[in-house]
């Protein structure tokens, strides 16, 4: 076809443990590469994912972001799998709650249930990064105020399967489906009399109420609070840990300077790079490097390959706190960037604000990877802070 070839398997579980290797095999091939085993294309540079991101009028994801067919009509009523005017009215809805202006009435309580989660931690001779820190917000403050019953553990479980179910249809995907089905179904059910009044859940029902969406949309955006609430911000706090426990000198000067927690917080998500990737469909015939794709091509865009690219962050591998802010992909980019991107890094600014008068000193143990077809990080870390 004249694009370069890369025959491995993008969701293999040796990759999903450490995908580095990959990564970097798929951006010295080219700028689009053709992985045979998926079926697919594949984009891992900083410049070409990012340029693809911002022309979604090219790049759709109105035929889903999944590497598999079910998963990709399952998610038509999400804010994920829309275009054009559609994706803007969605995406307004879910700003109304998310948007930075909203999210500074939540700072205080953000506050206070971070500093009460580190005094806990001090006093532990060891705990477990992921689930007795990074879950503390998500679950004890951002489920109340999305205002879904049904219990927070059960969500995460949810949200877990759904993203692995957003990877090809091989054994992982397959176990997912149950569960991933599962919040599907629950979604179908979810009414506005059953969510609190004053919730981001009511204000997408409201929203239903004056036209702006239908049923089946509003119900979809409800999950559209939940499942990217959890998660990836968890996989990023966990990270954030780790990476600080590796780099005692950053940790050493973010003390000194405060100032310098928002840069922290933002390269540690180019790091951690929570979302390999989704993929995007070519509304028409495309060229890239001379080569013709044809209308429909599925093309998997790898954040987590274009946030290690050497040519746009040297040393690419290195916590480096000097990084321009806002120049990776890890939540991103153009009409699609993360809709959580705000509250992502307001909960993480609150617990390095917590531990910067509590915590002396960080140190993590043996991280255990997280295997997962659309996700990747540490899934648990234990830890002590002194």
């Amino acid at each position: 076809m004249g694009i370069p070839v890369v025959d491995a398997d993008l969701y293999a579980e040796n990759v999903l443990v450490d995908s580095r290797d990959l990564y970097a095999r798929i951006r010295e091939a080219g700028s689009i590469v053709w992985l045979p085993r998926q079926k697919m294309y594949a984009m891992g540079r900083f410049a070409d994912v990012r340029a693809a991101l911002r022309d979604d009028d090219l790049f759709l994801s109105g035929r889903g972001v999944a590497a598999n067919p079910i998963a990709n009509r399952l998610g038509t009523d999400t804010t994920l799998n829309s275009d054009g005017e559609t994706h803007a009215t969605r995406r307004r809805v879910l700003m109304k709650s998310l948007g930075a202006k909203a999210l500074a009435a939540i700072e205080e309580p953000l506050a206070r249930e971070a500093r009460a989660a580190v005094e806990a931690l001090v006093c532990r001779e060891r705990f477990e990064v992921a689930r007795d820190f990074a879950s503390h917000l998500p679950v004890s403050v951002v489920s109340e105020l999305v205002g879904v019953r049904g219990g927070s553990e059960r969500m995460l479980r949810w949200a877990a399967a759904t993203f692995d179910g957003l990877g090809p249809l091989n054994r992982r995907g397959f176990r997912s489906m149950p569960r991933a089905l599962s919040l599907f179904l629950y979604s179908l059910k979810l009414r506005r009399r059953a969510v609190p009044p004053g919730t981001w859940a009511a204000s997408v029902f409201d929203a239903q109420r004056r036209g702006e969406l239908s049923a089946r949309e509003a119900r979809a955006l409800v999950i559209d609070l939940v499942a990217p609430a959890l998660d990836t911000t968890i996989l990023a706090t966990t990270h954030l840990v780790w990476v600080l426990a590796q780099n005692r000198n950053a940790w050493a000067q973010i003390r000194n300077d405060p100032r310098l927690i928002p840069a922290a917080v933002v390269e540690n998500v180019r790091l951690a790079s929570p979302i390999r990737g989704f993929t995007r469909t070519l509304a028409r015939e495309h060229a890239i490097d001379g080569v013709t794709l044809p209308e429909g091509s599925r093309v998997v865009m790898l954040f987590a390959a274009a946030n290690l690219d050497g040519s746009q962050f040297p040393e690419p591998e290195r916590f480096n706190l000097e990084r321009p802010n806002g120049a990776h992909l890890g939540w991103g980019n153009g009409a699609h960037t993360c809709v959580g991107i705000h509250l992502a890094k307001l909960e993480m600014q609150m617990l390095l604000e917590a531990m910067v008068s509590r915590v002396d000193s960080i140190w993590a143990g043996k991280p255990t990877p997280l295997r997962n077809n659309t996700l990747q990080g540490i899934a648990r870390l234990p830890a002590q802070f002194s």
